[in-house]
């Protein structure tokens, strides 16, 4: 029994990710092949022609659709219609990545330094490849069928260079094929993915899922539109005269566009959901905070264009300031052109005010020729390496009288992985910040992206200002007025609880995971978490209460399973251990170490399907301590 608790111990029982976003080398792949970029055409389109969750809206604005369909967020993600194909090496971790076309489509094929192998299959992308494209797989089981598990791909395909390694996989530790694709991943690249945010395990999306996903459409950013269509038609009665049924951008106040734009545009070092929707009193920078750099520097990254906008001397200068501003939304950048770009400064700054002697060229100032006439552009917005997608350029949003030259600084997942965080503040939430509840609120968020960045202590440090979990006051909210409660969502006390188990104090985390379930009864994490925790504090009952709640909310996690093999193990039910552990690989037949467990246990009963399910495991992990003897003792002399 000993020797079959110490193998479970080993797994990835809790392997749950806080509750944050975040979007993420080695040289292209000679010969690698992919599909291009589409090219784009400003001739009039057919109905057929336009994208079917645009057609409604082309019938009445057939020029506002058809520029936006040139536009990289009209195509946003889709299938696969050409398999990309090539090999990549980490040499980091020894992973041999080989894509090929298969009869259902690309597959890819990963085979480890110990010499294990896994296999996915493509099913979708992520990007319209104006600048690169991620690969979406579907993990496949033994059989070589889908198991509806999404995941992104360790290559993606850089437009004019070719396959590279993803920028998870050049991270200090690789996700390899492990990198799920969950509902939040896609929010920004569909309208239809807030359907999908219920669904545990989170990457559990289906491998059809981007058959049924759609592009980014009007919705997007004017909101439900089939309102305004039943209004239009006179299907349904307005609430006043000036009401259409949709948001004009141009009509909102410029706070509430830049809240539309920042909904995909303000990622963050972490950021964390404490409420659905923004309103005028409670704006997105509250309802879903943002975790940045308290000391902001040169580096930026890839999807932080109003974080780095906030820094510009004319954004603070310029309260009605906004994306539309400068940005025709309904146009791609590279069709707008620089000379647009270059008009909208002269609206605010006149020519005669630009006191570049003539000897300082653009080419001395960026390092590179001049793409405008004035020289706005070129010389206040930098282009450079965004820090978290190595080998691109793209424009960094800080305006500055003087930019630094362009750099390819070391690739990270977050900006400052040593400094202080603080959230995200255009001046709306100054005023509730400077409290104590304030003070106190912005503390438990950067808690949040301090544990991303893995500094618990640190995290610790900061949620030790808010009551001790499991106390009658650990859900009483203390957040002043215009800031949602902290002490009300189920995914801070789920992080309070992670950091709490990461420092060792198992019983005050599996209090904080009680609280996440008390705010949520829900909330899969917590519960899969804190029944792992109720095991090792002697609370089998507890356990196995928690193991039973999972499984029935989420039958198709193999979690609960795991937890209930470890409860038949302490029991010394082997019988009810090797079915809990059989019910767990069908679920999640990527995982080597429970296909190891099950053929020990099998093997000790004297049942058929030990060798089976050993050779699996080796399939997986050959290297797994204690395997080589265990495929020995059921091969026999």
């Amino acid at each position: 029994m000993k020797a079959a608790l110490a193998a479970l111990a080993g797994w990835a029982l809790l392997g749950v990710a806080l509750p944050v976003t975040g979007c993420g080398g080695e040289a292209p792949a000679e010969g690698a092949t992919a599909p291009e970029a589409p090219g784009e055409s400003s001739a009039p389109l057919s109905r057929s022609e336009v994208p079917a969750a645009l057609r409604e809206c082309h019938q009445c604005h057939p020029s506002v659709v058809e520029t936006y369909v040139r536009h990289a967020m009209a195509d946003s993600l889709g299938t696969l219609p050409v398999a990309p194909q090539g090999e990549l090496h980490n040499p980091r971790t020894g992973t041999h990545f080989r894509l090929e076309a298969g009869p259902a489509g690309a597959l890819l094929t990963a085979r480890f330094a110990d010499g294990g192998t896994r296999r996915q299959r493509l099913v979708g992308r992520i990007g319209a490849g104006r600048i690169d494209t991620s690969f979406v797989a579907t993990e496949l089981d033994p059989a070589g069928q889908d198991t509806g598990r999404l995941f992104f791909v360790p290559l993606e395909w850089i437009t004019g260079r070719g396959l590279a390694l993803a920028p998870f996989e050049q991270a200090a530790r690789p996700a390899g094929l492990d990198q799920p694709v969950t509902a939040r991943c896609l929010e920004c690249h569909s309208d239809d993915a807030a359907g999908m945010e219920e669904l545990y395990p989170r990457n559990g999306l289906g491998a059809d899922a981007f058959e049924r996903l759609r592009p980014l459409g009007c919705s997007a950013c004017h909101g439900d539109t089939a309102r305004h269509v039943d209004l239009m038609l006179e299907r349904a009665r307005p609430a006043t005269e000036e009401d259409v049924g949709l948001a004009r951008l141009g009509a909102l106040p410029a706070p509430a566009q830049r809240d539309r734009c920042a909904r995909c545009h303000l990622e963050g070092d972490a950021n964390l959901r404490l409420e659905h929707q923004a309103s005028a009193e409670r704006p997105l920078l509250a309802t879903r905070p943002a975790l940045v750099p308290a000391h902001p520097g040169d580096d930026f990254r890839f999807v932080g264009q109003l974080e780095r906008l906030a820094l510009s001397a004319c954004f603070r200068g310029s309260p009605d300031m906004t994306c539309t501003s400068c940005h025709l939304p309904h146009t791609a950048v590279v069709e707008q052109g620089v000379a647009a770009f270059e008009a909208a400064c002269a609206a605010c700054h006149a020519p005669s005010a630009c006191t570049r002697p003539e000897s300082l060229t653009v080419s001395a100032v960026t390092g590179a020729a001049a793409r405008g006439q004035a020289g706005c552009v070129d010389c206040h917005v930098r282009r450079s390496q965004p820090f978290d997608i190595p080998g691109l350029v793209a424009a960094d949003h800080f305006v500055r009288r003087s930019i630094p030259l362009p750099s390819t600084s070391p690739a990270r997942p977050t900006a400052d992985p040593t400094g202080p965080l603080a959230v995200f503040d255009d001046g709306r939430l100054a005023a509730a910040l400077a409290t104590d509840g304030g003070r106190r609120w912005s503390a438990g968020l950067a808690a949040l992206g301090l544990a991303k960045q893995g500094r618990m202590a640190e995290a610790a440090a900061l949620l030790a200002q808010f009551p001790a979990p499991g106390s009658a006051e650990a859900r009483r909210p203390s957040s002043p007025p215009g800031l949602p409660p902290l002490e009300t969502s189920a995914d801070f006390h789920h992080l309070r609880g992670l950091v709490l188990e990461a420092l060792g104090d198992a019983p005050a985390a599996a209090a904080a995971y009680g609280d996440a379930l008390g705010c949520d009864a829900a909330h899969p994490e917590a519960r899969v978490n804190r029944g792992a925790l109720r095991l090792q504090l002697g609370d089998g009952a507890g356990a196995a209460e928690d193991a039973t709640l999972l499984a029935g909310l989420h039958p198709a996690s193999e979690l609960p399973w795991k937890l209930r093999a470890l409860l038949a193990t302490r029991a010394g039910d082997g019988a009810a251990a090797a079915a809990a552990l059989a019910e767990s690989a069908a679920r999640w037949p990527a995982d080597a170490a429970v296909w190891h467990e099950l053929g020990r246990l099998l093997l000790a009963r004297g049942e058929p399907g030990a060798l089976e399910a050993l050779q699996r495991a080796a399939a997986l992990a050959p290297e797994l301590p204690g395997l080589a003897e265990s495929l020995a003792a059921a091969r026999g002399p």
